[in-house]
């Protein structure tokens, strides 16, 4: 294996569409000639008369009113299980949250978009705009759809939105979580000020049993673990117009007192003990983590005249960690502190973006510019173990405390154009240079160099029809926690840094093909996408334990069906949704050299929902039903497996008086188990096949309910 300007090259054989010719030649060829019957607008709008339908009190209601957008009433956010997975995108880019306000993003990477949503009065909202694939001088690149909120802030008197509510397990554990916002106008200054109390809990129970790889049992463990957050929030955006020439907006959020509580009791049973009566041993962990952090962002957007403009975006984070965890052990015979971790860390990143727009003609866009982006990460970790004499015994790990910083630099450019009436194309190309380096007990740096390209196109080829394109070139942001060493909870086994570790780079293409039915009743979504990853991010054997690093190469591909239809005539005012998709994926195993699937991706998963809101505008409901395939976990030590059971969710809204609106919800209500799993766990190396234990584990979670009242003022 070479190395070529920071693109790791490997003997796997590559995409060949991505190299033939003819593919370019047949795509043009199939764009130019196929006969259209008709053309739809780019753009679909929805005003403030056709929310007065709904019971809604705030932007983010009316999301979840407009088919085909559902989905990105979450905030386009998505929990990432991969190991080594950073959800956060790498620096700010021309890639983001596809909702925008008044044709603009928010310079934010902490601020969730819903929740400045949920700040905004359904009073002051005008008009929703869908905006199918590219557009020229949008102020981020499509993924598809692009909300844009028009909203009217422009009363001196001022509104405001509220909730609160209350969560609670049907295990008795609850908690209490509450929002605030104020919106007003002074002078040419819109001003949102929102307070949050964020609360959240879980609780899962794990009954497990142990063989060895005779089978034969060893012992029984009851595990129980009741995991609590909390913190404040309170954020501040403005956005003055200075003049006709001159806009500025700021968007900063402070969190502050914020608490993680996981603690957990494991109990061990002797094989002859089946009711689980006595414990021969157990350990109580107590972990326990304080937070707090900032964010500072806003940009300046300068027009030069009609066609010219430019913005200065600026983002700075700050967000500070310090855990503690500490297990006692008691034998029944002793009872002592068995081991204690600390974990502190300090995150800080800088972005400062400056971007020049020019329009040409009446329909095409130049941007170009440049994007500068600091990482820093300082983080300590110590863990030592205790006999039951109070003697300490470290862990013996190496990289347990240091700086990871990464500086970079990127120089972009795009061309958005109509190629026809019915085709519109974007071409980009981006340059990327940026330094990783690490210090501490361990003193690296490197420099990476890539080639980043990209080519979107949008053919309207037939009325309600539009068919996507996508190709291009990615780089991952990879979590600089990895580089130094940690403990994982979930595992109960050691991480250890990998201060080698580099981005792994993507070529991607996707094809699309949206279908809205007419008169508005409903959209139907088709994806098709196929990866090939160079350097994917996954698990190495690293000193003597298992910690991330990169693997040679892999692929994915994965084909997605995505709808929400309007169902008047079988229920009034209700909408069906259903969403599935079916991935596959390769690589080649560090460990045993044979091809095997990515960890923890599904196989396959599927959601079906229905809501309604019923006639009258006082009240609605909606109810989801989730089901996914079992997933794999693999470790240089172990393989694992887990299958998660379907899960349902239910929401219920009743309007009180036209300012407050009563929600209920409540999750898992089909049943309290999660799901089955099991871990082989190896005597060294799994490719010597040398089992060491087999843990079976059935996992229990409990139901969730809140009751919520929101409101505006």
């Amino acid at each position: 294996m070479v190395f070529m300007g920071g693109m790791r090259i490997g003997h796997n054989k590559k995409l060949m569409f991505f190299k033939d010719k003819n593919f370019f030649y047949f795509l043009l060829i199939v764009l130019f000639t196929f006969e259209v019957s008709s053309q739809e607008s780019n753009k679909i709008t929805y005003d403030q008369a056709y929310f007065k339908q709904f019971n809604i009190t705030n932007a983010a209601d009316a999301i979840k009113r407009i088919p085909g957008v559902e989905n990105l009433s979450s905030g386009n956010s998505s929990q990432n299980f991969e190991p080594g997975g950073n959800n956060k995108k790498r620096g700010f880019g021309s890639s983001g949250t596809q909702i925008l306000i008044n044709g603009e993003r928010q310079s934010s990477k902490s601020n969730n978009i819903i929740k400045t949503l949920e700040r905004i009065n359904a009073q002051s909202l005008i008009k929703i705009e869908v905006i199918r694939g590219s557009e020229a001088g949008l102020d981020v690149r499509s993924d598809g759809i692009i909300i844009n909120i028009i909203v009217d802030n422009s009363s001196s008197k001022g509104s405001g939105t509220w909730s609160t509510a209350l969560g609670f397990l049907t295990s008795d554990s609850s908690n209490w979580r509450g929002t605030g916002s104020w919106a007003t106008k002074i002078k040419k200054t819109d001003i949102v000020i929102g307070i949050e109390r964020v609360g959240d809990l879980d609780s899962r129970t794990y009954n497990e049993f142990t063989v060895d790889k005779a089978q034969s049992l060893l012992y029984y463990r009851l595990r129980e673990t009741i995991e609590y957050q909390t913190n404040n929030k309170i954020s501040l955006d403005l956005s003055s117009k200075i003049n006709d020439k001159n806009i500025i907006r700021i968007n900063s959020l402070i969190w502050f007192d914020g608490k993680e509580n996981s603690p957990q009791i494991q109990e061990y049973f002797s094989p002859s003990d089946v009711k689980n009566i006595s414990f021969y041993k157990k350990v109580n962990w107590d972990r326990k983590e304080n937070n707090d952090g900032w964010e500072f962002g806003g940009d300046w957007e300068y027009q030069f005249n009609k066609k010219n403009s430019f913005k200065l975006r600026i983002v700075l984070t700050e967000d500070n960690e310090d855990q503690n965890d500490i297990s006692f052990l008691d034998d029944t015979i002793n009872s002592y502190i068995n081991s204690a971790e600390t974990n502190i860390r300090k995150e800080n990143e800088r972005i400062i973006r400056l971007s020049f727009n020019r329009l040409l003609g009446n329909s095409s866009s130049l941007e170009y510019g440049i994007e500068s982006a600091y990482n820093k990460l300082e983080r300590t970790f110590n863990l030592v173990y205790f006999d039951s004499n109070s003697e300490e015994t470290n862990a013996g790990l190496l990289n347990t405390s240091g700086e990871v910083e990464e500086d970079r630099y990127e120089g972009f450019l795009s061309y958005n154009f109509p190629i026809s009436k019915k085709i519109r194309a974007e071409l980009a190309l981006n340059y990327e240079w940026s330094e990783i380096s690490q210090s501490g007990d361990v003193t690296l740096s490197r420099e990476f160099k890539y080639w980043k390209p990209r080519i979107d196109l949008k053919w309207d080829y037939k009325k309600n029809r539009q068919i996507r394109l996508n190709i291009e070139r990615n780089v991952g942001q990879i979590n600089f926690d990895d580089f130094i060493s940690s403990f994982d909870q979930f595992e109960e086994t050691i991480r250890a840094g990998n201060p080698d570790l580099e981005p792994e780079t993507t070529w991607k293409l996707k094809l699309e093909h949206e279908w809205r039915l007419p008169n508005d009743g409903g959209v139907i979504t088709l994806k098709g996408s196929a990866r090939k990853i160079d350097g994917p991010v996954d698990r190495l054997p690293i000193d003597g334990f298992a910690g991330i690093g990169n693997l040679g190469s892999g692929e994915r591909t994965k084909a997605t069906i995505d709808g929400s239809i309007r169902i008047n005539k079988i229920l009034e005012g209700g909408v069906f949704r259903f969403m599935g998709y079916l991935q596959s994926t390769e690589v080649n195993d560090p460990v045993t050299n044979t091809k095997r699937d990515f960890s923890w991706y599904k196989r396959w998963q599927t959601m079906i929902g229905i809501r309604q809101d019923i006639p009258g505008g006082k009240y609605s409901w909606g109810m989801t039903y989730r089901y996914q395939s079992q997933f794999n976990i693999y470790d240089p030590y172990l393989w694992g497996r887990f299958a998660e059971e379907p899960k349902i969710g239910f929401v219920f809204t009743a309007k009180i008086n036209p300012k407050l609106n009563l929600n209920l919800m409540a999750k898992n209500i089909l049943g309290t188990n999660l799901g089955f799993g099991r871990k082989l766990i190896y005597n060294g190396f799994k490719s010597n096949n040398d089992l060491l234990i087999q843990e079976n584990f059935d996992v229990n979670e409990h139901s969730f309910f809140k009751i919520e009242l929101e409101g505006t003022f």
